[in-house]
């Protein structure tokens, strides 16, 4: 199975999650203290009194956020375990789409709205039960955990991905289906009729994920072909399959993903799982060798300002140019020339090469 995870998104925000919430905690202290032990008329009790709402709603941005981006157990993991076993022809995005999960498969193309809330639910045709009473409602708000319009939220989703779906494959008759995900262990729901499904990533749980996907073979949907998804990869500046099998020559993708599932690789991607809305123009790549080390790198300007850039960063070493090659996506090329060579790292992009290695780096021709 192939798994894309922009997992350079997930760190930023939970670092922007960390800085936000202390921050505010900090903030919303001085302010108390100031107001407390100032006069009512001082300047800084009264600017105290406009500060602390906006670091109260600071705050609840925090809280929201973590529950989002830092809160266990992560989407992302819990639906990685979800989708074990649904085999090779299956593509799972995290945060590259403009829907956070999407799964792509021989069924059809699904978004997955992702359910965290661990209390019961009812759910009848759209309405959802399990948010009432006075006291619930507040601390739902305050801990930023109520569950809201799940439907809303996933039909939204849904129609952002279609757009995409539309532009890659406009005649295919591809209808993207939204699915709602409780990925808690400890979840509970009673559905009635609901108006999209509703299932748990458990598989050990009914009606699960595993077994909806499997329930569904039958209707025969339309999906995405290799071809699509590959025009799909181009648009968010991801390596396309064909991309991935050149670097690893000629091994297909799901060769690739085999080998890394064997290893017990978190991702079955060999181009580390690429950013959404990375730089997809084209591009340089760049081998340069000092001494017994070769750099693996994108010039960020001319090849030789980035050569020069090196010869400052080392001024003693002797650096000099082995080869060249433009590319398309020089960002995903370059994040699978150092996967590919990553056992052989020495420091920074400098990697220990053998004389095949670089007879295999300069046989890669413009890619553009």
């Amino acid at each position: 199975m192939r798994v894309v995870i922009n997992q350079a998104l997930l760190d930023r925000y939970r670092r922007i999650s960390h800085v936000l919430f202390f921050v505010s905690l900090a903030g919303m202290g001085i302010g108390f203290f100031y107001t407390w032990t100032s006069s009512p008329e001082s300047s800084a009790n009264q600017l105290s009194c406009l500060i602390l709402p906006i670091l109260l709603l600071m705050t609840l941005t925090s809280v929201r956020m973590a529950n989002t981006w830092i809160r266990e157990p992560r989407p992302v993991n819990v639906l990685s375990e979800a989708f074990k076993g649904l085999g090779k022809k299956y593509t799972a995005f995290h945060h590259v789409l403009p829907a956070p999960h999407v799964l792509i498969g021989p069924e059809g193309v699904f978004t997955l709205k992702t359910v965290w809330q661990d209390r019961p639910y009812r759910i009848e045709g759209k309405k959802w039960y399990g948010d009432q009473g006075l006291m619930r409602k507040l601390n739902g708000y305050l801990r930023q955990d109520l569950i809201g319009n799940p439907f809303q939220e996933a039909q939204f989703e849904a129609q952002e991905v279609q757009k995409i779906v539309d532009k890659v494959a406009p005649d295919s008759g591809v209808e993207v289906l939204p699915l709602i995900v409780f990925i808690n262990s400890n979840a509970q729901f009673e559905a009635d009729d609901p108006l999209i499904p509703v299932l748990y990533a458990d598989s050990k749980k009914k009606p699960s994920l595993r077994s909806y996907l499997r329930d569904v073979k039958n209707e025969n949907r339309a999906t995405l072909s290799d071809e699509h998804l590959d025009k799909i990869d181009r648009m968010f500046g991801l390596a396309t399959r064909q991309d991935i099998s050149e670097l690893l020559e000629g091994q297909t993708l799901d060769e690739a993903a085999d080998e890394d599932v064997a290893e017990g690789a978190v991702e079955a991607v060999p181009a580390a799982a690429a950013l959404a809305g990375a730089d997809s123009k084209v591009g340089t790549i760049i081998i340069a060798q000092s001494g017994q080390l070769y750099y693996i790198g994108t010039a960020s300007d001319t090849v030789e300002a980035e050569l020069e850039k090196l010869r400052a960063s080392a001024p003693q070493a002797e650096i000099e140019l082995v080869h060249s090659f433009e590319t398309a996506n020089p960002s995903s090329t370059e994040s699978a020339l150092r996967r590919k060579f990553a056992p052989k790292r020495q420091k920074d992009n400098w990697y220990g090469l053998s004389r095949k290695d670089v007879t295999w780096l300069k046989s890669r021709r413009d890619q553009s």
